[in-house]
């Protein structure tokens, strides 16, 4: 045991304070410390024993200068505390604190005031607090870094030895006691590892993670540390303040769901998993979350994000699972390191963002649901209030669960655009853009394992049952693929759709179907459900193909054929429908309303008797037969007999009008 009982000078600011070993002395009384010029003065203001006698003992080091103390040993016991204060009217002050051996546990509660700005505990034998209570009115720093500490007029001279740290620094609640830190500057923890599990944080000005490559002198150099290291793991913490990750090439962890009032950064040459391993417990940030990794993955599921998420790995995968976000989400994925690896991106689960959704990836993406063995799709959802933009360049765009947002862009640059037939995207614009197939495949095996992980094209050739790439309704402002690829499009509700430029596009609606201008294809099949097609002219660079529901029969046009449609008789009464060809057009019938007919039967005319129907039927008045001259709509009502006897271009229709015919010149 010893006493400090000589005084300190200004020169001996630079001297250790040797061998406190406080868990083996007694400090007690006043040890007669005068204040030096500039120097440090200490003081057992309560005396006592701080060893094992718990709940009893208290140690108060007073400082009127920078100062550092080197410990032989530090430990704090449960009930027993360490005050760090400035006294005499001194501010900013820095106190370091180097430890010689032995790991740091503290299990009781450590402080300093409002004059000590910085207070910074250095032990390379590792740290652990253990239900422990920290106060600090200025800036906290705990590293496991070596330091050495020189003393140059007045300022301390701190300098990082380049030791390995054996050990990290782990923060958890102990015997039902919850660890409280409330720093009221920055908190900085930098160590080869650091374990938050459970215990409270308050980091005013923020909680800096550092495993690797810190600020300045604060490295912590462990020649062990890959990819298999977990250099981060906070399991249910509950943190006030923002919350930055510095991590090399090993593992960013936070499980066990928990809670961070602010932002969270994390910067790591690694791997970072976010809650990945949540037993059902949600992860919540109040604000913005970036999170920037360099490993085989980055990933974060079962989260509720106040703010942005933005996500980027140059060495493999990005993977949200079930978040609710209230801003942005922009994720991306790029070819740095792993080149063996498939740099994709998985939206599963069930996903609610407020704002856009940005996917960029250099291999696919999946919005969807699956197992982690990449062997069955799961149910999931993904709502979006602002616009979908994801784009594939070297793979395919698979969507396998219910999507709805303002618009949806999907682009695959060298392959495909595929869902599993079933999942239903809803928005109120869309664009659809690949090099290959764009539709449905309902083998669900052959879209995980070909298409998705094997990178397979599908192009002209279909393997299994196709499918459609379901939609509520809405304009398709946007639908391109080769030439020579398949497309499947299928609207359960009216569709325009324009700036198509593809090959052969099959497309079908429960309800109507507008083709716009600019449509360049090889052709283009409507299918037979479709209530109304509406082609519209000039440009019709494209075979056509609809079903004529009169008689089921496929009607085809070649893009460089006048357009003639036939009129039927539709279901629940009435069809609309006009035949363009430049100027060339049939009467629009009337009302879709059928009166009843009065028999009136001519013996020696029996065509007068069906013309006499037809013309009641029409009901024709200026507003429903109304021509438009840019329209084509099929399926139609009626067809009118043309007067082939005369050949002045006149068609007589059957209830006495007659239209004038104007001859047909192809335009491509």
């Amino acid at each position: 045991m010893k006493k400090i009982v000589k005084k300190l000078s200004a020169i001996a600011l630079c001297t250790v304070f040797a061998s406190m070993q406080v868990s083996a002395s007694i400090m007690t009384g006043d040890t007669g410390l005068g204040v030096g010029n500039g120097g440090a003065v200490i003081n057992s203001a309560q005396g006592g024993y701080l060893g094992t006698d718990l709940g009893k003992d208290s140690a108060t080091l007073n400082f009127n200068g920078n100062s550092h103390v080197n410990w032989d040993s530090l430990n704090v016991n449960k009930g027993e505390s360490l005050n760090f204060n400035a006294v005499d009217g001194a501010n900013g002050l820095t106190v370091v604190n180097t430890v010689n051996s032995g790991m740091t546990k503290v299990y009781g509660s450590i402080s300093s005031n409002q004059g000590v700005s910085k207070l910074i505990i250095s032990n390379p034998n590792g740290m652990l607090f253990d239900g422990a209570k920290f106060t600090t009115a200025g800036d906290l720093q705990l590293t496991t870094q070596a330091l050495a500490v020189n003393y140059l007029n007045g300022n301390l001279d701190i300098q990082g030895i380049n030791q390995a740290a054996t050990n990290g620094i782990v923060i958890k609640d102990g015997d039902g006691v919850k660890s409280e830190f409330n720093i009221g500057g920055e908190f900085n923890i930098v160590a080869p590892s650091v374990e938050l599990i459970g215990g409270y944080i308050g980091a005013t000005k923020g909680l800096n993670l550092i495993t690797k490559d810190g600020q300045n002198f604060l490295i912590c150099p462990n020649t062990s540390n890959d990819y298999t290291h977990t250099a981060v793991r906070l399991k249910a913490v509950e943190i006030d303040g923002d919350v930055y990750v510095l991590s090399g090439e090993d593992i960013v962890t936070i499980i066990e769901g928990g809670k961070i009032a602010g932002d969270l950064n994390i910067d790591s040459k690694g791997n970072v998993g976010i809650n990945y391993n949540n037993n059902g417990k949600v992860f919540e940030v109040t604000g913005n979350v970036t999170s920037n990794a360099d490993g085989q993955a980055n990933l974060i599921r079962k989260a509720k994000v106040g703010g942005d998420l933005k996500m980027s790995n140059t060495g493999g995968y990005v993977e949200i699972g079930t978040v609710n976000v209230a801003g942005n989400v922009d994720l991306k994925t790029t070819t740095g390191s792993n080149d063996n690896q498939k740099h994709f991106i998985h939206v599963v689960g069930y996903n609610d963002i407020d704002g856009n959704l940005n996917v960029d990836s250099i291999h696919n993406i999946h919005i969807g649901g699956y197992d982690d063995n990449l062997k069955d799709l799961l149910p999931g959802h993904l709502n979006v209030g602002g616009d979908i933009n994801a784009v594939a360049h070297d793979g395919s765009v698979a969507v396998t669960v219910d999507t709805t947002a303002n618009k949806v862009a999907l682009t695959s640059d060298t392959l495909n655009i595929v869902t599993d037939g079933k999942a239903l995207i809803t928005a109120n614009e869309y664009e659809f853009a690949a090099k290959q197939y764009i539709g449905g495949l309902e083998d669900k095996n052959y879209l995980i394992n070909t298409v998705m992980e094997k990178y397979t094209p599908i192009g002209r050739y279909i393997v299994g049952d196709k499918g459609y790439v379901n939609i509520a309704g809405g304009n398709v402002t946007k639908f391109e693929q080769d030439n020579t690829s398949y497309a499947f499009l299928k609207s359960n509700d009216n569709m325009n759709i324009d700036n198509i430029n593809a090959g052969k596009v099959y497309l079908t609606s429960d309800k109507d179907i507008v083709i716009k201008d600019n449509a360049v294809a090889d052709t283009i099949k409507v299918g037979g459900e479709t209530r109304n097609l509406t082609v519209k002219l000039p440009n019709r660079d494209y075979t056509l193909k609809y079903t004529n529901i009169r008689d089921s029969q496929v009607i085809t046009i070649d893009g460089n054929t006048e357009i003639t449609y036939d009129m039927a008789n539709g279901e629940n009464g009435w069809n609309k429908g006009t035949q363009t060809a430049m100027n060339t057009y049939l009467v629009v019938p009337g009302s879709p309303v059928v009166p009843p007919v009065e028999p009136d039967s001519d013996p020696e005319d029996p065509t007068k008797d069906e013309a006499e129907k037809i013309l009641k039927n029409l009901n024709r008045d200026e507003v429903s037969s109304a021509i438009d001259a840019q329209q084509v709509m099929t399926p139609v009502a009626f067809a009118a007999d043309l007067d082939e006897e005369i050949e002045t271009g006149v068609r007589k229709n059957v209830d006495g009008s007659v239209t004038v015919v104007r001859p047909f010149t192809p335009t491509k």
